[in-house]
């Protein structure tokens, strides 16, 4: 189906951002869901081949992946860190890895009338630059976005992701 808009906001409390700023949209087919399977853990007893009892754990962290073609360094800041002359244009990576936690929201093209929104209510961003620009490829912002707990300030525990089907609306 494709991507119509990837967008990003400030975490809110226990609930995604209030307002996203829309990302350029990325290269085709490079957004990835990596959502991981759950984890077996059984307790066994003696004498028995079935187990007594069996739950299921995360083993690894859920995440989003894209990549974005000749991002500006307006994005290039807003996804990695580091420090953006205005004035010259010129970014500066970080000298320590950046703690950078926004809400994501992935829309999809409308069909039949309808859209898809995925949104991640707390993530936490890891992007790097992975392409170098070449005769006939353009420069590549690797993002990977990792799903967090959604939890407030009081510790309620909220949910950390949602799919909504959702009809345009006019405007």
């Amino acid at each position: 189906m494709g991507i119509a808009r990837i967008a990003y906001g400030t975490v809110g409390d226990g609930v995604p951002a209030s307002a996203f700023t829309d990302l350029p949209l990325p290269t085709k087919s490079s957004v990835a869901f990596n959502f991981q399977d759950p984890k077996e853990v059984r307790i066994d007893v003696e004498g028995s081949s079935d187990p007594l009892y069996v739950t299921l754990v995360k083993d690894s962290t859920d995440y989003i992946e894209f990549s974005l073609p000749t991002p500006s360094n307006d994005v290039i800041k807003e996804m990695t860190g580091g420090e953006l002359d205005a004035e010259t244009d010129k970014w500066s990576e970080s000298v320590e890895t950046p703690d950078i936690n926004k809400s994501f929201q992935i829309d999809t093209p409308v069909r039949n009338g309808k859209y898809v929104r995925y949104t991640i209510v707390n993530g936490k961003v890891a992007a790097k630059l992975s392409q170098a620009p070449g005769a006939e490829q353009p420069e590549l912002l690797l993002v990977r976005v990792y799903k967090q707990a959604a939890i407030t300030a009081a510790g309620l525990k909220k949910t950390a992701f949602t799919r909504e089907v959702l009809a345009p609306t006019a405007g």
